[in-house]
């Protein structure tokens, strides 16, 4: 499969409520396996087409308010799909990033001054 993402992906812990935006709708909740800037791959509990359009509730860890987005599955591989997302405020990407940057920050290694991780995880002197 070629790779088109424009934008890196990152694991996170976030708590994802679906429902498809179709006749008979499906709905659920799991845990996202990774999210973007532009788009989420999650789990679903049954097979979902590409090119269907879903509403997802993001539940930001240590945040009170959850994320409301729609977006369109823009993969599909078994249960995993990919979401792209079509609507999101700009406050509730921010917020999402944020939390993302977070995460991030707690699971990466420092630099020392010449590009590499000490053994021991602290910069090199």
């Amino acid at each position: 499969m070629t790779e088109n993402r424009k934008y890196m992906r990152f694991q996170a812990p976030l708590e994802v409520e679906y429902r498809t935006l179709t006749l008979n709708p499906i709905f659920g909740k799991t845990l996202a396996k990774d999210l973007s800037r532009e788009g989420v791959r999650i789990g679903f509990n049954r097979a979902i087409p590409v090119g269907t359009p879903v509403e997802l509730c993001l539940n930001v860890p240590g945040d009170n308010l959850p994320v409301f987005v729609t977006g369109k599955v823009a993969w599909a591989d078994g249960l995993d799909a990919g979401v792209r997302l079509t609507k999101i405020s700009q406050a509730d990407r921010g917020r999402v990033l944020e939390f993302v940057y977070q995460e991030w920050l707690k699971s990466a290694k420092p630099l020392s001054h010449n590009g590499h991780t000490s053994p021991n995880g602290k910069l090199d002197d």
